[in-house]
């Protein structure tokens, strides 16, 4: 799972105790921009449970939130402590600000519940008007904000509706075309600002590129949008559009883009649909005959850095992908490097094409699975151009095989000179299916647990709990010394 360079670090270390202190403190953590109402009702909940600590209902909210405040913290604040959390490497903890949420929904209930309370059990509808008068004042100016977002929302919808209703026969029949075409991946530009491309530009309105429309229509695209989490995303954002070789890489065969750019020869205008041309490139599909003279071993923070300069170098164009081992052990022969020496290592090797290694004959494509027929001259390493990930299974001619990662991040399989048919297909582990099916039994148990719960708490203590006692006792009686 990637870290990706391209996000600020707080993203995944939170903010630390200063500032998440003074931003509640401000109302900037629950009532942004707007009046704090919001965080009113926090406090005003936050005191009246600490006035009734005594009763245990009132401690639930004060832990709830405390603990996820705590949290939010992140590792700006506790440092190496907080990898004691599990996954801790992996979690974006400034989205710890959903449990700090969660907490503080309970308070303002509570501080809510207050004068409704003290009102009902005065037994006069009149008292009614005091917590109804409260509860309109402090909350009308979140309604208000609320109401003002989704209005704006509403007409920036409606907005994209008009352009995409105006648009829509030049854009159908640009994805009636792709899904028509041989497999392959889309080019549309890249969508994230900060590169300042024209995929950024090409839109059909404000809010709507064209890259997320092909996206939403099940087609295979180049490029990183919603999530980084592949090892690949972050290499994806410095493709160059100028080198076949990276078309190659990523079997980008495809380009959808605005009349008016000027791409490379290679780039071969296909047909026009309105405003919108089609491109298309010469690749040798999903797979590649490649070779590997070199193996990396480091951490996965160590591979971005790796992996650009590879990329740079002429190693691309000449099928040469050294072998990468995140965590583990370099393989004996060859040369191998730690991965974090690698911006030195790939400059100093001599891209020299060998000779040819074969050519892949066919290949299928499907939702989970990929298959080709390849005849190998040579030994070499099948690549099939698609984020590496130990649950990719390979079968050559029937029989089960190792894959390895290759640069940039993809999978690789040996093959022996001749004829062969390799299958690779993506198959969870079978511990996926054990907790998929412990979760679908939480649910009955569940529903047990709330209709019988008085019953099971009284076969527990009567049938458990004793013996565990008596298990206990024994254990801390003091042995007799021997004489």
């Amino acid at each position: 799972m990637n870290i990706s360079v391209w996000d600020v670090p707080s993203k995944y270390d939170s903010f630390g105790l200063v500032w998440v202190i003074s931003t509640l403190a401000t109302g900037d953590l629950f009532d942004f921009g707007r009046f704090p109402s919001l965080t009113i009702l926090v406090g005003t909940g936050f005191v009246i449970c600490l006035l009734r600590w005594r009763e245990n209902r009132y401690q639930i909210p004060v832990t709830i939130f405390l603990l996820w405040l705590i949290l939010y913290f992140g590792r700006t604040t506790w440092g190496g402590l907080i990898d004691l959390l599990p996954l801790s490497h992996d979690l974006p903890m400034v989205r710890f600000i959903a449990g700090v949420h969660l907490g503080g929904i309970y308070l303002i209930a509570v501080a809510l519940a207050t004068p409704w309370r003290w009102a009902i059990s005065r037994r006069s509808a009149w008292f009614l008007l005091i917590p109804v008068s409260f509860t309109l004042l402090v909350l009308l100016p979140v309604y208000q904000e609320r109401e003002s977002k989704l209005a704006s929302h509403a007409f920036a919808l409606e907005r994209n509706h008009q352009a995409l209703a105006m648009q829509d026969p030049d854009l159908s029949a640009v994805i009636e075309k792709l899904k028509q075409l041989p497999p392959g991946r889309i080019y549309a530009g890249q969508i994230r600002s900060f590169l300042h491309n024209w995929g950024e530009r090409y839109r059909v309105s404000d809010s709507v590129s064209v890259y997320h429309l092909l996206l939403a229509e099940g087609l295979d695209m180049m490029g990183a949008s919603y999530h980084p989490y592949s090892l690949n995303s972050d290499l994806e954002m410095i493709f160059d559009e100028n080198r076949w070789e990276q078309y190659n890489l990523y079997n980008v065969r495809y380009v959808v883009a605005p009349e008016g750019l000027i791409f490379p020869d290679f780039v071969k205008p296909l047909q026009q649909f309105g405003r919108h041309r089609l491109y298309q490139v010469d690749t040798t599909g999903y797979f590649d005959l490649v070779g590997s003279d070199l193996a990396f071993t480091g951490g996965r923070s160590e591979l971005f850095p790796a992996a650009s300069s590879w990329l740079a170098s002429g190693l691309p164009g000449i099928k040469q992908h050294p072998t990468v081992l995140i965590g583990g052990s370099a393989k004996k022969g060859g040369r191998s490097a730690p991965l974090s020496e690698a911006v030195k290592v790939i400059p100093t090797v001599e891209a020299v094409a060998g000779p040819t290694r074969g050519e892949v004959l066919s290949e299928d494509v499907g939702s989970n699975f990929f298959v080709a027929d390849v005849a190998v001259e040579r030994s070499s390493l099948l690549l099939l151009k698609a984020s590496y990930h130990p649950n990719w299974r390979a079968t050559v001619d029937g029989v089960e095989t190792d894959t390895v990662m290759l640069m940039p991040s993809f999978v690789g399989v040996p093959l022996t000179p001749g004829r062969h048919q390799v299958r690779l297909e993506y198959r969870p582990r079978r511990l996926r299916m054990v907790l998929l099916g412990l979760g679908v039994l939480l649910f009955p148990l569940i529903a047990l647990g709330e209709k019988r719960g008085g019953a099971l708490s009284s076969w527990f203590v009567l049938m458990v709990t004793p013996p565990v006692s008596r298990l206990a006792k024994r254990r801390r009686r003091p042995r007799r010394r021997s004489q």
